[in-house]
């Protein structure tokens, strides 16, 4: 005789009551809706990152540099490397919902920390985070931060809800306030420009001035201004000063909200370089190039990198910071992260002439020039990535002179098929 009290047990899921079923079904549904457009290349759990993730041509929030701070602006975990990195998690949580967006959408994320043995510290507390789906790509770099008991920071890239065609900038009422600096901007679907940094000479607040204006020049060629700035990055020194950057930056942009900022320090005769990325109407020619690389009146075009680069359409391309293994002397650093990043971009469906973005983070002088005399062997000379090149304290690993932060775009011909 049937045992009428037998739960059915649902086809689709073997062992399960259909109501188990159902909600199994469904909280996977949601779980592919909140991951739809972004894929994972080379994840990892050990680590929580992805080594490479490609993004739809959907909008993405950047975030500012967000320090382990409460609302109220002070400290929290002095002295615990993990508990900062935990805290700083929570406050780009609290940016990204701002803008309806989360961690769990993340698909880029670069670290600032004081040593290698903080790097260490935030990558035990990215297993522990990223245990899902969802890993994004990573990149570290070592050196002073704007607190002085700061031991890491963070800015984060995310996917986010289409708020319209224009850049939209939020402050979240979860985190310290910055002298009118905006927590998290998004920036719209479809075309975006990244434009390399630019350097003005003076002391740090005129540079800085100085700079600015210089990048609002590049804007106007482009046919942009102020309100379409996304987010901007600053190499400076000291980081001592950094309250004199962002009042240059708050007096610059007047009544309206500064974009997300970034400060990295550097090692230069110069005080400040500053790289903004932004939003930009779609081309209409519609045969234009997926990428565009662009030179400025006033300024001269180089071999080894773009004045900016212009996305036109289609996804993007977000790889890890990269590391060669074994080798030792620069050269030999060089060649092999850039044989890595070519294996990358080949299985993202990409190449060396797809490339939109360059940040070359090196340690020494024989690094910095070895770089320039190497990047030639792998560059189109008519379609270098826009780029920033920086002296820093370190690379995140010890004994590695050079580490590689890079964004791309797919090659047409290859998702068509086409030989190149």
């Amino acid at each position: 005789m049937t045992d009428r009290r037998k739960p059915f047990l649902a086809p689709a899921c073997p062992g399960k009551p259909l109501l188990a079923c159902l909600l199994s079904l469904l909280a996977a549904v949601g779980s592919a809706k909140a991951g739809a457009g972004i894929q994972y290349i080379e994840p990892n759990n050990d680590t929580g990152t992805s080594r490479v993730v490609i993004v739809d041509d959907t909008a993405q929030a950047h975030t500012a540099q967000l320090l382990p701070l409460d609302r109220d602006g002070r400290l929290v975990g002095k002295g615990d490397a993990a508990a900062q990195a935990e805290k700083i998690l929570d406050n780009l949580e609290a940016a990204l919902g701002a803008v309806h967006s989360g961690l769990d959408r993340a698909v880029k994320i670069n670290i600032y920390a004081t040593g290698p043995e903080v790097v260490a510290e935030v990558q035990k507390v990215f297993a522990r985070r990223f245990r899902g789906e969802a890993k994004p790509a990573v990149s570290f770099v070592t050196g002073k931060l704007a607190h002085p008991e700061a031991l890491v920071a963070m800015d984060a890239v995310a996917v986010a809800p289409d708020s319209g065609h224009e850049v939209k900038r939020v402050r979240s009422a979860a985190l310290p306030g910055a002298k009118g600096g905006s927590h998290v901007a998004v920036l719209p679907p479809g075309a975006r420009v990244y434009i390399s940094g630019q350097a003005e000479k003076g002391d740090l607040a005129a540079a800085t001035r100085k700079t600015l204006e210089s990048l609002r020049a590049t804007l106007k060629f482009l046919g942009l201004n102020d309100s379409d700035i996304v987010q901007l990055k600053a190499f400076m020194h000291p980081m001592s000063a950094a309250g004199t950057v962002e009042e240059e930056m708050a007096r610059h942009f007047g009544g309206q909200a500064v974009p997300p900022l970034v400060l990295v320090e550097w090692s230069s005769t110069l005080p400040i370089e500053i790289e903004l990325i932004a939003s930009t109407p779609r081309s209409k020619d519609k045969y234009a190039d997926v990428i565009e690389y662009l030179t400025p009146p006033g300024m001269q075009a180089s071999p080894l990198f773009s004045r900016v680069a212009r996305i036109n359409r289609g996804k993007t391309i977000y790889v890890s910071g990269l590391y060669a293994g074994r080798a030792a002397s620069a050269e030999e650093q060089i060649a092999e992260v850039f044989t890595e990043l070519g294996r990358l971009l080949d299985k993202a469906g990409s190449d060396f002439r797809h490339l939109a973005k360059a940040t070359y983070y090196v340690t020494d002088d024989a690094a910095s020039r070895k770089l320039n005399e190497l990047r030639p062997r792998y560059y189109d000379p008519r379609r270098p990535p826009a780029a920033s090149k920086a002296m820093v304290a370190g690379t995140g690993q010890p004994g590695k002179t050079i580490t590689l932060d890079m964004i791309a775009v797919p090659s047409p011909l290859r998702a068509e098929g086409k030989p190149e």
